[in-house]
């Protein structure tokens, strides 16, 4: 009786498994050169580069045969520059894109205002029960959004890490 058991739980864990197969997503990090475009899924806009892409809401997995695919388009636009447009599939979702659009000369520039000195130097946090950890949570999620650059981000752990 305990081997009929087992091997139903193995049938029931390997069905579970086949089935959630491609059910799990990451977010996509999503930028273009030069930002600021406008990021359409399937002819929807969805917001702005740089961005995070949350496949599943808009690529959501469809079952062919024993497989799960996605499909789709996904296009950028930019006042002053060619709209791109990628046929989306399993593999192009797999990593972070990056798209070159090719502009005119005369394209409007995207201006974001620079920090004075002051402003960009960051000041020590006060010291907090469980701060460090969530100071440097709060770090990686700016690295990962693409909103700090990797000596910045390594600049920063440092000075939060001198702080213990």
């Amino acid at each position: 009786m305990t081997s009929i058991r087992f091997k139903v739980a193995a049938t029931g864990v390997a069905v579970l498994a086949l089935t959630l197969h491609g059910c799990l997503s990451i977010p996509v990090n999503l930028r273009s050169d030069p930002t600021g475009a406008t990021v359409l899924a399937n002819g929807t806009v969805i917001g702005t580069t740089p961005m995070q892409l949350n496949t599943d809401r808009y690529f959501p997995h469809k079952r062919q045969g024993i497989d799960w695919h996605r499909q789709g388009t996904l296009t950028l636009e930019r006042p002053g520059c060619t709209p791109k447009t990628l046929e989306v599939d399993n593999d192009l979702l797999k990593r972070s894109l990056t798209v070159d659009l090719q502009c005119r000369p005369d394209a409007p520039v995207v201006t974001t205002p620079r920090a004075t000195q002051a402003e960009a130097t960051p000041q020590p946090a006060p010291r907090t029960g469980g701060g460090t950890a969530r100071r440097l949570q709060e770090l990686e999620d700016l690295r990962q959004q693409g909103l700090i650059t990797a000596d910045e981000y390594q600049s920063i752990r440092k000075r939060i890490l001198e702080q213990l």
